[in-house]
């Protein structure tokens, strides 16, 4: 084998390598972390939806009625976006086992509870409805207040 030979093999397995290491790095990105981050970015969006418009759940029917119906819109897209969110994270159970996501099980409870409090902002009792933001906020392990 020539000198000249092994440099350009060697070149050539180092630019394939790097492409093989750059392909399987995008791969996991666009698969598993960019889905997970978003989850998480949406649990968030719950959280601060959750502090802004608790003024308009706590006391169902005394808002006025577009800001009632901008919070029961805001607060059922929540519940829609979260579970959107979970269905594209592939190998959902795995994560779930090693603690990475929340349990499917809890979202998808989490999600059922932001619908009745969307269902609640015009008329209900507020004392359940608050009682559905610990729910929520337990099951997906956020604090809205301190």
């Amino acid at each position: 084998m020539s000198e000249e030979f092994k440099i350009v093999l060697t070149s050539a397995l180092t630019i394939l390598g790097g492409i093989f290491v750059y392909t399987t790095g995008q791969i996991i990105s666009k698969f598993f972390i960019e889905p997970i981050h978003d989850q998480s970015r949406c649990i968030g969006d719950i959280s601060d939806s959750l502090i802004f418009y608790a003024n308009q759940f706590s006391n169902p029917g005394v808002g006025k009625p577009e800001k009632m119906d901008e919070t029961q819109k805001v607060l059922r897209q929540r519940a829609s976006q979260l579970t959107s969110k979970t269905h594209v994270i592939n190998c959902y159970k795995l994560f779930e086992l090693l603690g990475i996501v929340p349990k499917r099980s809890a979202v998808i409870e989490a999600s059922r509870s932001l619908i009745k409090l969307s269902n609640s902002v015009h008329e209900g009792d507020g004392a359940k409805n608050d009682e559905l933001r610990e729910k929520i906020e337990n099951l997906l392990n956020i604090r809205t207040h301190y």
